[in-house]
């Protein structure tokens, strides 16, 4: 469980540094575009490069605010259940976030790789942008997984969070 843990702490750090690069790319080009506009000839790639790079660095976010249960909840049902009832909840959104990420990740994987189409102003593939679904969902599933673990562990031994 120990190694679980790991390779998800790693998995979320690598996202974290990759999403910090990511929008620092961003302003980059958005200031390099903002110059060149108004002093030179505008850049005809730089809008295109960085809405990509807007949609990996939000959907790799999202794989971080689920690891670290970031997301907006509604806890009140939650919490006026008892705690038996309460630890069962818990375990089946796990299960209902599980399967939602399993079928995004299948769906996603199946359109990104069928895409034959090339960007407008960079000579990319766009299956490569698409392919952020499979990855991040893929990304989440393995998150999902190790929380439902902990989750289910948590019910059986009686505790209220292991944190």
């Amino acid at each position: 469980m120990k190694a679980l843990h790991k390779i998800s702490e790693i998995l979320d750090q690598v996202c974290g540094i990759l999403i910090v690069f990511m929008i620092g790319a961003m302003v980059i080009l958005t200031t390099a575009q903002i110059i060149f506009r108004t002093w030179f000839t505008a850049l005809s790639w730089s809008e295109e490069a960085t809405r990509y790079l807007l949609i990996w660095s939000t959907f790799l976010g999202a794989t971080c605010v689920y690891r670290h249960s970031g997301n907006i909840a509604i806890t009140f049902v939650q919490e006026m259940m008892p705690r038996r009832a309460e630890k069962v909840m818990r375990i089946l959104v796990q299960v209902i976030c599980l399967a939602l990420f399993i079928l995004l990740c299948w769906y996603g994987s199946r359109y990104a790789v069928n895409l034959k189409k090339t960007a407008t102003a960079i000579p990319i593939k766009m299956k490569y942008v698409f392919m952020v679904v499979p990855v991040s969902m893929g990304i989440c599933i393995f998150h999902a997984v190790v929380m439902l673990l902990d989750e289910i562990r948590n019910f059986r031994n009686g505790k209220e969070e292991d944190k």
